[in-house]
C-alpha cells in the first residue's frame, strides 16, 4: 500500500470518527436538556459541563484503560467514573436521537416519557436510532485510539 493510499484512508477514517464525535457531543448536550426538561441557565450549565466531562472521559478511553498494573483506589474510581460517563453518554444520545426521529424536531418541555416516545418508533427507526447512537458514542473513543497509530493494523 502506498503512502498516498494510507493518507487518504487515514483522512477518511479520522474524518468519519470526528464527525461522529461532534454528533455525540451535540446529542449528549441536547439529550441532557431533554431529560432535565428545561433550558434555564442552570440546566444549560449542567448540560455543558456534563457533555464536556463525558467527552473528555470518552476521548481518554485509551489512557484510562492502559493502566494495567496500578491497583490503587484512584485507578478503580477513574475506571468506574469512565463507565458512568459512557453510560450517561449513551443514554443522553439515545434520548436525543429517539426524540428527534419520533417527533421530527428537538422538543424540550412538557413531560418526557421515553417508553411512550420509543413506542412510536417502528422497527427500522429503532435500529437506525440505536446504530447511530452506538457509532456516535464510539466516535470519540476511536479518535482517541487511532489518532497516533499507523493504520497498518487495518490492512
Amino acid at each position: 500500500m502506498t503512502i498516498r493510499q494510507m493518507t487518504i484512508r487515514r483522512f477518511v477514517l479520522m474524518s468519519a470518527f470526528r464527525i461522529s464525535m461532534i454528533w455525540d457531543l451535540l446529542t449528549t448536550l441536547l439529550g441532557t436538556l431533554i431529560l432535565l426538561n428545561s433550558i434555564s441557565f442552570i440546566s444549560l450549565g449542567i448540560s455543558l459541563v456534563g457533555t464536556l466531562t463525558v467527552g473528555a472521559f470518552n476521548f481518554a478511553t485509551k489512557s484510562i484503560w492502559a493502566v494495567r498494573n496500578a491497583r490503587g483506589i484512584e485507578v478503580l474510581l477513574l475506571k468506574f467514573a469512565w463507565m458512568l460517563a459512557i453510560a450517561f453518554d449513551f443514554w443522553t444520545s439515545l434520548t436525543c436521537n429517539a426524540t428527534y426521529v419520533a417527533l421530527g424536531r428537538f422538543e424540550i418541555g412538557g413531560s418526557f416519557d421515553f417508553a411512550r416516545l420509543f413506542a412510536t418508533l417502528n422497527l427500522s427507526q429503532i435500529l437506525i436510532v440505536f446504530f447511530v447512537t452506538i457509532i456516535a458514542t464510539l466516535g470519540p473513543m476511536l479518535v482517541g485510539y487511532i489518532r497516533d497509530r499507523d493504520l497498518d493494523f487495518l490492512a
